[in-house]
């Protein structure tokens, strides 16, 4: 975080480009302590994400391998003119339909964020802290018991910034995920019903 910390004091970050622009000193400060750690030792043992779709954003071919994906949530937003404190980000946490295919990749314990919580608005510019964990422990849970995610397209949600993961382990996270994706499937198709009985009522 200190380190975090002199790139912010010693760079012109925009707020609305610093959760993107910070990952390039992210990456390159993780690769310098793989190197010395031994766990890099030529430009094989690791993969740079390409572009932003890629996942995920610094993969360590290490056996098995490690995924590491770079995550940021502001605690300041614009709002109708004004800054206001906020209580979560809304990141998008990966999609439903996607998980699965990265657990079987990785695995589901190698898989980690780096987390960075900062306060950027019109007077402050601060690096709050920087959470390392596994994945699941910053997904969030919804008032309906299942993982935290938006309606339209099955993205994950975090939970908010300074209450405990409720997500504590990899089964816990799996067995929620399955019960999620019946929880939205349900809601999908009683939709869909309502449209179609709608339709069917017009002349």
């Amino acid at each position: 975080m200190v380190y975090l910390k002199k790139i912010v004091n010693g760079e012109d970050f925009n707020y609305r480009t610093f959760g993107t622009d910070i990952e390039e000193h992210l990456t390159a400060v993780l690769i310098k302590l793989f190197k010395e750690g031994g766990f890099i030792k030529s430009g094989k043992d690791y993969i740079v994400a390409p572009d932003k779709n890629y996942f995920p954003d610094l993969e360590l071919k290490t056996k098995p391998p490690l995924a590491i994906e770079f995550k940021s949530g502001n605690s300041s937003q614009y709002r109708k003119g004004k800054w206001v404190t906020v209580k979560n980000s809304e990141n998008d946490m990966g999609t439903l339909n996607k998980w699965p295919l990265k657990i079987a990749k990785f695995g589901g314990e190698n898989i980690y964020y780096i987390f960075v919580f900062y306060n950027f608005n019109d007077k402050i510019k601060d690096v709050l802290n920087v959470e390392i964990a596994p994945f699941f422990k910053f997904i969030g849970l919804s008032s309906s018991k299942v993982l935290k995610y938006r309606e339209k397209d099955g993205n994950l949600r975090p939970k908010d910034f300074k209450i405990e993961p409720p997500i504590k382990t990899l089964k816990q996270f799996e067995e929620l995920f399955i019960k999620t994706v019946v929880y939205r499937s349900k809601r999908i198709i009683k939709k869909h019903q309502s449209i179609i009985k709608e339709a069917f009522k017009k002349p």
